[in-house]
């Protein structure tokens, strides 16, 4: 869905989503007691908040140290050239890295946030070099090496 305008959402929709976001696992009957509504509308609900993209995916948070990434590192991206044709190679060219965990981009000096996960130090200075070094699009970068994470939170506050 390329519409990106909020959906509205109601009581019940944010009760559910609040709930689906501590734990998807849940089983249907459960979500629908918990919810306030029947089973068979708890799924109708589920289902509309699927097709209209609120709920984007079902899946499960990774902890990143525990599944070998020992380096995670925030790179700022700033453009030669911040045309939108530059701007589209450049996000389909992240999109294809799996190194690359999130790139948003930024309004003022920094055109891009990248957030890299690699196993260690010279795999990043390997992502560096292969992805980000030798990209004429790429005017400058600077690397943020997360030292500790002190929060983590994926649910958002519906």
């Amino acid at each position: 869905m390329s519409d990106k305008r909020a959906f509205p959402l109601d009581n019940v929709d944010r009760r559910l989503l609040r709930l689906l976001q501590r734990n998807n696992r849940r089983r249907l009957r459960t979500l629908a007691a918990e919810t306030g509504v029947s089973a068979p509308t708890c799924l109708r609900r589920m289902r509309r908040l699927e097709a209209q993209g609120v709920i984007r995916a079902h899946a499960a948070l990774l902890d990143p140290a525990r599944a070998g990434f020992g380096v995670m590192a925030f790179v700022e991206i700033t453009l030669t050239n911040a045309s939108g044709s530059e701007m589209q190679a450049f996000e389909r060219r992240m999109e294809r890295c799996p190194e690359v965990i999130q790139c948003a981009e930024l309004a003022g000096e920094i055109d891009y946030l990248l957030y890299v996960a690699v196993h260690d130090m010279p795999q990043f200075a390997e992502f560096t070099r292969r992805h980000l070094a030798d990209d004429r699009r790429i005017r400058s970068y600077r690397s943020l090496l997360v030292l500790r994470q002190t929060k983590s939170a994926h649910a958002l506050p519906v």
